[in-house]
């Protein structure tokens, strides 16, 4: 509230400041709306039209301080049960966006407790799609390709088996691990994004000013807003 200056009577001055809460606004108002009344000119009188501007025009900010008040008692309020959410996750499996790591067969089993990729893989899809190519790297650098027909949207799961037309024949050596990446097409060329996703597990929670962060076995720490699936 803008800081006043009325004269009263006597020649004194008074002086009303603006004060930090809704409470406090309030009695300044009325301490200013009063002494404006009390030394109005007789012959010009406020009229009731003016009288009502003044105090709509106070009860909008009011209102607008009483909105804002209860809008960041939400937020904390929000920001309190994503975190009790958050803690819940320790121990389950997430899928988030990465490109996943595949094995054919046997290279794909555990071996003394290592930890191997599997022969499945899952990506994200935001629409329908003809085809999705799948290309598979291995780390010496050597590529292949292959493909998944009439894919629906959505998040899918699919294993090696599933794939088709490897390209070059014979197709990738099954004996190593391969990186994943895909594309996808639809003849009209409305191609819609598609995005790898890797499982994690969540590992535990840390709480901070700007919500929860999720820290993973095998990566590094996320917020809640990076998963795509919360796994069972």
């Amino acid at each position: 509230m803008t800081v006043s200056t009325v004269n009263d009577t006597s020649g004194n001055t008074s002086t009303y400041g603006t004060g930090s809460s809704a409470a406090d606004l309030s009695e300044q108002f009325m301490k200013l709306l009063v002494a404006q009344m009390q030394n109005q000119d007789p012959t010009n009188p406020m009229d009731n039209n003016q009288l009502t501007s003044q105090l709509a025009q106070f009860n909008t900010a009011a209102g607008v301080e009483k909105l804002n008040s209860s809008v960041g008692n939400v937020q904390a309020l929000m920001a309190q049960l994503g975190s009790m959410s958050a803690a819940s996750w320790v121990g389950r499996g997430v899928l988030i966006e990465g490109d996943p790591k595949v094995a054919f067969g046997d290279a794909a089993q555990p071996l003394d407790g290592e930890e191997k990729p599997s022969d499945s893989f899952s990506f994200l899809l935001s629409g329908d799609a003809e085809t999705v190519t799948v290309t598979l790297k291995d780390d010496e650098g050597n590529a292949y390709t292959a493909q998944l027909k009439d894919v629906k949207s959505g998040v899918k799961t699919y294993t090696l088996d599933d794939l088709e037309n490897f390209q070059p024949e014979p197709g990738p050596p099954q004996d190593r691990e391969y990186t994943l990446s895909f594309d996808a097409k639809n003849p009209e060329g409305d191609n819609p994004e598609i995005s790898g996703l890797i499982q994690e597990q969540v590992s535990g929670v840390t709480m901070t000013a700007n919500g929860a962060v999720l820290h993973l076995l095998n990566h590094d720490p996320i917020t809640m807003g990076d998963v795509v699936v919360i796994q069972k």
